[in-house]
């Protein structure tokens, strides 16, 4: 995720749908953290993992 910090928009799928597509400043905001490693992270806390 070091690489998306450099991006101008980023998308992230859980689960195969888009659950967050912004710059990585505001998706850094909006889920309250400092890096997009946390952001990652909220997100794949909720995935459905079959298996």
């Amino acid at each position: 995720m070091d690489e998306a910090e450099y991006c101008d928009r980023v998308s992230i799928m859980v689960d195969g749908r888009i659950d967050a597509l912004d710059s990585p400043r505001n998706l850094k905001k909006q889920f309250a953290t400092d890096t997009m490693d946390d952001v990652f992270l909220r997100l794949a806390r909720y995935a459905k993992r079959e298996g």
